[in-house]
């Protein structure tokens, strides 16, 4: 152990012997990597460095590197360069470096921004553990060769998605909004167009918070959450709305059930949402 040993006990979290290997307890992250860690993330919280050329960014990487070192294969780490890959970074919402995530089940969840202390940076840590704890990823990785990555969907996408998706990574929202919604027009059973387009909206709202009523304010909150990994916290938001405010109750359901699009009708969190929401209307 190193001198975290003390500051980092993690004897009474410690979790399955994992099989998962990593070339790096640090790696530079292109597109395909992120992919490989965002399918590890299911049984190995990754913690995500979005970095640039900043003294700061240094001084981050050096504690996030000690740590994870320290950490006995609890976490895998990956970073995400500014410089050589912005469109990754902006994919997760951050356009600040230097700035870390968490990464749970594929679902990417803001820790900080900028430098921060080394005791407050493992009480954020302690914290990401207890969280992977509860929801069962509690795997480990262990140095070795590269974690296998995630093979190419056999079908590919047709050019409009492209557009869509292309859009998306060069950081440009409303051009992928309008992009899925021209798709929906000719398609309006496309079930992938229609989880992209309530993706960039509420990418759009976050980005934007352009919050053009009273309502709309109050909603924000569920985005917000929505982002923060709570989907439970954020549609018990939306169904407490609704339960509240009976001339607005179609806004809400509306918002919901894109909500629901975003996180698939198979995640726990939307079948118990769906079960209350239809409690509350009948």
């Amino acid at each position: 152990m190193t001198e975290f040993g003390n500051a980092f006990d993690l004897s009474k979290l410690s979790g399955e012997e994992g099989g998962n290997t990593v070339s790096a307890w640090l790696v530079s992250g292109d597109e395909q990597t992120l992919r490989s860690y965002l399918k590890l993330s299911e049984q190995v919280p990754v913690l995500m460095l979005i970095s640039d050329d900043s003294a700061d960014s240094a001084a981050v990487k050096t504690l996030l590197t000690k740590t994870l070192e320290a950490s006995e294969g609890r976490f895998a780490g990956i970073e995400i360069s500014m410089t050589s890959a912005p469109q990754l970074a902006q994919a997760v919402g951050v356009s600040m470096a230097p700035a870390m995530l968490a990464i749970l089940s594929g679902q990417p969840a803001p820790l900080f921004q900028g430098n921060i202390a080394q005791e407050q940076f493992l009480q954020v840590l302690s914290q990401v553990l207890q969280l992977a704890k509860q929801n069962n990823i509690t795997g480990t990785v262990k140095l070795g060769a590269e974690p296998e990555k995630e093979s190419e969907p056999q079908k590919p996408l047709s050019p409009e998605h492209q557009e869509a998706f292309a859009a998306i990574e060069r950081g440009d929202f409303a051009g992928a909004k309008s992009s899925y919604e021209k798709i929906l027009v000719e398609y309006p059973n496309d079930q992938e167009a229609h989880a992209g387009l309530a993706q960039v909206e509420l990418m759009i709202r976050l980005q934007g918070r352009d919050q053009t009523s009273e309502l709309e304010a109050a909603m924000f909150g569920a985005d917000q959450l929505i982002a923060s990994n709570d989907a439970e916290g954020a549609f018990e938001h939306l169904l407490g709305l609704f339960a509240e405010r009976i001339d607005d109750r179609e806004a809400i359901k509306e918002r919901l059930l894109k909500l629901f699009l975003i996180l698939g009708n198979d995640h726990p969190a939307v079948l118990q949402a769906r079960r209350r929401l239809a409690s509350l209307m009948f």
